[in-house]
């Protein structure tokens, strides 16, 4: 198994280069590389990569952007909740799986953001006492412990 310090998994292959991009903004400065890419296991970068990725791997840190209803699963797969039902259960355990596996990858800290409604994965006592980003602003820091940029 492959370990790294930090990685960010992202629902779709657009949001990893949108993902890589802001982090390398000046006003981050973060080196950034996609997972699965020919990249040295000591280079020092964020992992970014959609949830597929993150099957084989572990990492000291995950967040998972975007764990929100319509990503997580896709709509698309609304379309065929009622006239192909079997097919609508097998895209949404398909969904079900690649959440929990990537969110198995963290070794000590597991961080899930959404925007909106999170993901009907997501467990409903961890959604109500879920913080919000202002309390992680908080004089304190964040309850991770880590260094608040």
């Amino acid at each position: 198994m492959t370990s790294a310090a930090m990685a960010l998994g992202v629902p779709s292959r657009d949001a990893v280069t949108q993902m890589a991009v802001t982090l390398a903004d000046e006003q981050y400065g973060i080196r950034a590389c996609e997972i699965g890419r020919d990249v040295p296991p000591e280079t020092d970068a964020v992992r970014i990569g959609t949830l597929h990725g993150f099957k084989g791997l572990e990492f000291q840190r995950v967040f998972l952007a975007g764990v929100s209803e319509g990503l997580m699963p896709h709509q698309r797969i609304e379309s065929c909740r009622h006239d192909q039902a079997e097919r609508y259960r097998q895209e949404e355990k398909r969904s079900r799986s690649l959440l929990f596996v990537a969110a198995t990858r963290a070794r000590d800290e597991l961080v899930i953001t959404w925007s909106g409604q999170a993901s009907r994965f997501l467990p409903d006592p961890a959604v109500r006492s879920a913080g919000h980003a202002t309390g992680l602003l908080a004089d304190d820091g964040p309850p991770s412990g880590s260094a608040a940029a």
